[in-house]
């Protein structure tokens, strides 16, 4: 069951849409048109450099995760000291 690309002519919405049985969707989802064109979808190309800025990527979030979570539990701390 795969996967594609639309784009609405009429407002430029673009959104994926899961496929059965060939059967494609019949209206944009923002505005209800009928008029859609299947986007092209370009393949997931993996290399040591793009592992390596996703790992990078992931590193941040982590790390401001991390952030927010000492910021929470430290607000709670002071919150219930008595």
């Amino acid at each position: 069951m795969p996967l594609f690309d639309y784009r609405c002519a009429a407002c430029g919405h673009q959104f994926e849409v899961l496929v059965l049985r060939g059967k494609e969707p019949e209206a944009c989802a923002a505005c209800g048109a009928a008029r859609l064109e299947r986007l092209l979808s370009l393949p997931a190309v993996k290399s040591e450099s793009t592992r390596a800025k996703a790992m990078a990527a992931a590193k941040r979030r982590d790390q401001a995760q991390a952030k927010d979570q000492a910021h929470e539990q430290r607000k709670y701390e002071l919150s219930h000291d008595d």
